[in-house]
């Protein structure tokens, strides 16, 4: 299997890069959905430029925790290949987070594992929710 996940944090928090290559990884292992070579690329933004992205894509204007992007190439069934990009908040995950009172990482967790879930087709339901329990599940 070729695995490649590109990190770029544009903020002045810090990320631990191992664990976000974790959570994808077990999160399309758990999944069912057979890859062989997968490309993801998570790109870490702050609150205005997620918002700006949130606005032109889904026209919505507002911050948001995940935005997922897949690209023109996609997930390929035949051939077993995914590709995309997820776009991150951490001060929204870190709001979140508080809001829950659960640990930063776990909700980090749960929207890297949701976003990627979206990436390889997913709608939200039951069997979403189900698999981003198990992936961030033993952290």
């Amino acid at each position: 299997m070729k695995i490649s996940i590109e990190i770029a944090n544009r903020t002045k928090k810090r990320v631990n890069i191992d664990f976000v290559k974790k959570i994808v990884q077990k999160t399309i292992r758990i999944s069912g959905i057979l890859i062989s070579d997968f490309s993801i690329s998570v790109a870490f933004l702050e609150k205005g430029e997620i918002k700006k992205l949130n606005r032109k894509y889904r026209q919505k204007n507002k911050a948001t925790d995940v935005l997922s992007f897949i690209y023109a190439s996609g997930y390929n069934k035949k051939e077993k290949t995914l590709e995309g990009e997820l776009a991150l908040c951490l001060e929204i995950i870190a709001s979140r987070a508080k809001k829950n009172k659960v640990a930063f990482q776990e909700e980090l967790s749960f929207v890297l594992s949701h976003g990627v879930l979206h990436l390889l087709g997913m709608r939200h339901g039951k069997k979403m929710y189900e698999i981003q329990d198990e992936a961030i599940g033993n952290l």
